[in-house]
């Protein structure tokens, strides 16, 4: 469940593009975290110089890259109920998301805080003191967080791993819907939803409670995203995955996604660029014209370019699955050592990248190199980091593969007695 989902199409195959998928969105977020870094503001560690390039690809990224996260695990929902009961996923659910949310925000999060006050030449004390202060908390009534600093000076936050909480509370709250959704009432409208998203433009209308939670509530969330905004790609995943003519109105939409995201981008880049509506505007939470613009205009680009990037991906899948290009039983695509390796660590990898990234990035960005120079040694060395401390410490014990939500890993059954080992002299 979570990032670990398994995917599949209706037919049960599994969907080793939609695993693909995941993988490399989780990834791609190294390089994403890295270039933070030479944008102002968007990381722990900040550059000296900053870099129009990276500025222009974190920008980009933010449009898609977790929303995309949030449509395939509402895929993987749908899947994991068709093989447990209601009540086995919300017993399962914590376990699988909660234990690594819990460890990543005991042991990884501080790290992160106590470089940044380092780095912004702030004195944060010995690290045992600086735990004290992190996590001087109390309980929240703000919805959906539960816990927040007890200061308002506090240092209490939850970093990259907002998004397990999202994703556990809003699997947790939207259950009793996604169960009627597989009933007879909750299948019906399911059925409608694709009979209108095969109308021209239709699939489009769908991104209309993405476009009203941006442009009434505004972008105050973490991803720069407004938290609410992630429920609608989640029950769209679920939907896509309930119903064939949705799933095939997301294959043929994808160009049509391509084109509505490109032409969205040069109002997003101009209206923020040139500080269209004066600088003390906040375009994620005023209501001034050219802020409201921007909302409006991100809601469908990110709604866009998600849809584009889904799309296309199950559209080149289903031409490889296609009966010129046959996946046998005994060697499915995607099934290889190494796509199973890459599919079990997509969670690991998501709790354990930022990290290092933060670590290392302290160190390196006091270099006299240039931009690019620092950017290749910051995400070659965190690369080399997180699977090292993956491989080395996460995924060899059950107990470590349990923190970090990954499934154990079962003993070989006995071979009897009177059965030969393969391969054995007689």
């Amino acid at each position: 469940m979570g990032l670990t989902i398994g995917a599949a199409d209706p037919t049960g195959t599994r969907r080793h593009d939609l695993d693909l998928l995941r993988a490399l969105v989780v990834a791609g977020l190294l390089l994403f975290h890295t270039a933070c870094i030479f944008v102002p503001g968007h990381s722990y560690v900040t550059n000296p110089t900053t870099n129009f390039v990276m500025m222009t690809f974190v920008f980009f990224a933010k449009l898609w890259g977790m929303p995309l996260l949030f449509m395939v695990a509402g895929v993987g929902i749908w899947h994991s109920l068709g093989t447990r009961t209601g009540w086995d996923f919300a017993r399962e659910r914590p376990c699988r998301l909660l234990a690594p949310l819990v460890v990543g925000v005991a042991f990884l999060v501080p790290l992160q805080l106590w470089y940044h006050l380092r780095a912004t030449g702030q004195d944060p004390g010995s690290y045992w003191t600086f735990l004290s202060r992190f996590f001087d908390v109390r309980l929240s009534v703000g919805f959906p967080f539960v816990l927040r600093a007890a200061d308002p000076d506090g240092l209490f936050e939850l970093s990259h791993l907002w998004f397990l909480y999202d994703l556990l509370v809003y699997g947790l709250l939207l259950l009793p819907l996604f169960l009627w959704l597989r009933r007879g009432g909750g299948q019906e409208l399911v059925g409608r939803l694709g009979t209108w998203a095969w109308r021209p433009w239709g699939f489009f209308v769908l991104a209309l409670p993405v476009v009203a939670i941006e442009v009434g509530l505004g972008t105050i969330g973490p991803g720069s995203w407004h938290s609410y905004s992630h429920v609608p790609f989640l029950v769209l995943g679920f939907l896509i995955a309930a119903d064939r003519r949705l799933a095939e109105a997301v294959r043929r939409s994808w160009r049509k996604g391509l084109v509505v995201g490109i032409a969205a981008l040069p109002a997003l880049f101009a209206i923020p660029y040139y500080d269209l509506g004066g600088p003390e505007r906040l375009l994620g939470a005023d209501y001034h014209p050219c802020s409201l613009a921007f909302r409006l205009l991100k809601g469908i680009a990110g709604w866009a370019w998600t849809v584009a990037l889904f799309g296309l991906v199950s559209s080149l899948s289903l031409r490889r699955r296609a009966p010129e290009f046959p996946v046998t039983p005994s060697r499915p695509a995607g099934s290889g050592q190494l796509s199973r390796y890459a599919n079990e660590a997509v969670l690991p990898f998501y709790v354990l990248h930022h990290s290092p990234i933060i670590v290392i990035g302290f160190y390196v960005v006091q270099w006299e190199i240039g931009v690019w120079g620092k950017f290749l040694v910051i995400s070659a060395a965190s690369l080399a980091a997180t699977l090292a401390v993956y491989d080395l410490c996460v995924r060899r014990t059950n107990l470590t593969r349990a923190l970090f939500g990954m499934s154990p890993v079962k003993a070989p059954a006995p071979v009897p007695a009177d059965r030969p080992v393969s391969g054995a002299r007689r």
